[in-house]
């Protein structure tokens, strides 16, 4: 692809898993989809049937690894599902896998710091520069017109705070659905239009 040609990257969050359902903080563990998770994915594979994507990558979780081989089956692709580490979810080290509502309780900053670092793992801080990292990278690549990437809510919380331009404990206050589909265009300037309803980020 000609480096300076405009690029589309379709950024979708992970269909529901059992965790989802729970409340509970996944993180970087977790389990694989639930049937209405496959519903997710489903429903995103259709909103991207005119897209043209041609690449798909996806965090190394299984959620992840799941929601991209429904995307690559609706969407008809036989290239393999490119994996990345740094698209993974936050970590929420000693955390994970414990209910929000304790989460919360425990350590209270988690609600409304975004440089807290959870005991044993990260803080959004550094999940954001993590995917601006990311997206920093594959904008110098290019390596296709249209790609799509399958992370999870709290990666795509920070990263869209920072394309609006907004502080970022605003990623705390916000969701992101199931299934969502966002399209960033990287050309001469990087342009993010999020396809659905998502709340605060309707409103950076």
């Amino acid at each position: 692809m000609n480096g300076g040609e405009a690029m589309d990257l379709y950024f979708v969050r992970h269909g529901r898993t059992e965790m989802n359902v729970k409340r509970l903080l996944q993180g970087q563990g977790g389990y694989g989809l639930l049937p209405e998770g496959r519903v997710d994915a489903r429903r995103a594979a259709d909103a991207l049937g005119a897209s043209g994507v041609t690449r798909v990558y996806a965090s190394d979780q299984q959620r992840a690894i799941e929601t991209a081989a429904i995307l690559r089956e609706g969407l008809g692709l036989r290239g393999p599902t490119r994996i990345s580490k740094a698209l993974r979810e936050i970590d929420f080290g000693t955390m994970s896998g414990r209910p929000v509502d304790v989460v919360r309780r425990l350590c209270p900053r988690y609600a409304t710091d975004s440089t807290f670092v959870f005991p044993g793992g990260e803080s959004f801080d550094a999940l954001q520069r993590r995917a601006l990292h990311w997206v920093d990278a594959i904008e110098r690549r290019r390596p296709a017109r249209a790609i799509v990437v399958v992370t999870h809510g709290g990666w795509l919380r920070t990263l869209f705070v920072a394309l609006r331009g907004a502080d970022l404990n605003r990623c705390l206050e916000g969701s992101i659905p199931h299934g969502l589909v966002a399209r960033l265009t990287v050309g001469r300037k990087r342009s993010l239009r999020i396809l659905e309803p998502v709340g605060i980020f309707d409103r950076l």
